[in-house]
């Protein structure tokens, strides 16, 4: 592992250690960041690295897309709970 690789890794796991992730989280959350770019990770750290509460949903609606293993129903109304949980933020940062 380089010192940038290392450096990723150290505050991935302060921000999943601030997010309160459990390990089956982590390793969801690993799974996919291991093979992503550079890009990929410096914008997981910048968007999540200071918004628990954003990690934390995405994390859930990762695990909900999932359990719905292509299931359209179920991914409709996963789509409508992103929009009425990004319309919440955007209402927050019209205050």
């Amino acid at each position: 592992m380089n010192g940038t690789e290392q450096e990723f890794q150290k505050k991935l796991e302060e921000i999943f250690d601030a997010a309160d992730l459990q390990e089956d989280d982590r390793k969801l959350w690993h799974g996919r960041l291991d093979h992503a770019g550079e890009y990929v990770r410096k914008m997981f750290i910048d968007v999540f690295g200071e918004d628990r509460n954003l990690l934390l949903f995405f994390t859930g609606n990762i695990r909900k897309r999932l359990a719905a293993d292509g299931d359209r129903a179920k991914l409709d109304e996963i789509a409508e709970e992103e929009k009425a949980y990004f319309a919440g933020l955007m209402r927050g940062a019209e205050e």
